[in-house]
């Protein structure tokens, strides 16, 4: 399944590919991310992974925001962190979040990844957020992308070099279900691919990727406490963005643990990650279940529930997932799209079909990644 002269091929771009700025580092994590965690939206044809470029878009947005925010340069412009324009868009959304240079980056980070992932944001919001993702996406295909490699567009193949058409539908908000969607494929050799699923994390999770973004970034400021500071974060679980109380209403008097099935009384019990944060960094509702404190504190922890209990507790699961779903429809729907299932789903079928993928997701991380298994 691995090939060694694709591994080569991985490695001199990380060693030795010249590089003025820190995008080809952040583009690459964002690939290994989106290899390892959304499959389900990936089509392997000819040879070649074709990959959504939204889950790059967003993933960019997110990474830079904090280098933004405290102008922290991210490239040989000795004037701006990024271009201008991408630039002048992020400082119009923290104006409009009253997020200011006086304000902490952990918290406008916090405000701002919760203000992105609000699909009732205004009307405002909308607008710049996607004027921000149609110009992080020419700005990916027009400089990593194309000089990635030994010639242009030798490694990264987009689909589409300009995004200035991409438009909302009529009443539509941004989220992300509609970047996926919307901002068409690149692809990568089905080789390279098997080796960003497969063996990412050696290489991005605590050494080469992360290392060479932080010594970049170094050589390009002075204040190189902050940027430590933003890269061990960002690399980390340390910036979990978690709300349970909004959860916790939705659940209501009458619970049982997800797991063994104990009823749980009052508010002595946890609401906490299915597939954990450590190994899978999502907050989305559909991973946020009530469980018994003891059982997940003592027990389950950091393990990954094996498709045989998932299957075994699918009916409660799902059950769950429709108190979610009649709460928080917009919210729901978005995430389940592209965390689980994808767009293209029959409506009466999307709770199954997003048992499958979690199932799925379970058998990768226990016997492909290595994680250890949680069963009762």
């Amino acid at each position: 399944m691995i090939n060694t002269e694709a591994l080569r091929q991985i490695n001199y771009i990380i060693e030795h590919d010249s590089a003025s700025s820190t995008y080809k580092y952040v583009l690459l994590k964002s690939v290994i991310n989106a290899s390892q965690k959304y499959d389900h939206l990936i089509n392997i044809e000819n040879s070649r992974a074709n990959i959504p470029l939204g889950l790059i878009v967003e993933q960019w947005i997110l990474d830079y925001m904090p280098f933004v925010f405290k102008d922290i340069l991210q490239g040989s412009s000795k004037t701006t962190v990024l271009d201008k324009p991408i630039t002048d868009i992020y400082n119009k959304i923290f104006k409009l979040l009253n997020l200011d240079i006086s304000t902490e980056w952990v918290y406008g980070y916090t405000q701002f990844t919760k203000a992105f992932q609000n699909p009732t944001m205004s009307l405002e919001l909308s607008k710049e957020f996607l004027n921000l993702s149609k110009k992080m996406a020419n700005k990916i295909v027009n400089m990593p992308m194309k000089y990635t490699g030994k010639s242009e567009y030798e490694f990264f193949t987009p689909q589409r070099y300009k995004f200035g058409s991409v438009k909302l539908a009529n009443n539509e908000m941004y989220n992300s279900s509609f970047v996926m969607s919307d901002f068409g494929y690149f692809s990568i050799s089905e080789q390279h691919y098997n080796i960003f699923r497969y063996l990412g994390q050696t290489l991005y999770g605590t050494s080469t990727i992360m290392a060479k973004w932080k010594q970049k970034t170094n050589s390009l400021n002075a204040n190189q406490e902050t940027v430590k500071d933003i890269i061990e974060k960002l690399s980390g679980d340390t910036l979990e963005v978690r709300e349970t109380t909004s959860i916790r209403k939705i659940l209501g008097q009458e619970k049982e643990c997800i797991w063994s099935g104990k009823e749980l009384k009052g508010k002595n019990y946890d609401v906490d990650h299915v597939l954990p944060f450590s190994v899978w960094f999502n907050n989305d509702l559909w991973n946020m279940l009530p469980t018994d404190r003891i059982l997940n504190q003592q027990k389950k922890k950091a393990k990954i529930p094996t498709r045989k209990l998932i299957e075994k507790r699918a009916d409660i699961i799902m059950n769950y997932w429709n108190d979610y779903q009649r709460a928080m429809p917009l919210l729901f729907k978005s995430q389940i799209e592209v965390a689980l299932i994808g767009r293209e789903i029959a409506e009466d079928k999307v709770l199954n079909t997003a048992i499958e993928s979690l199932c799925n997701k379970s058998d990768y991380l226990i016997h492909d990644r290595g994680h250890e298994a949680f069963n009762i």
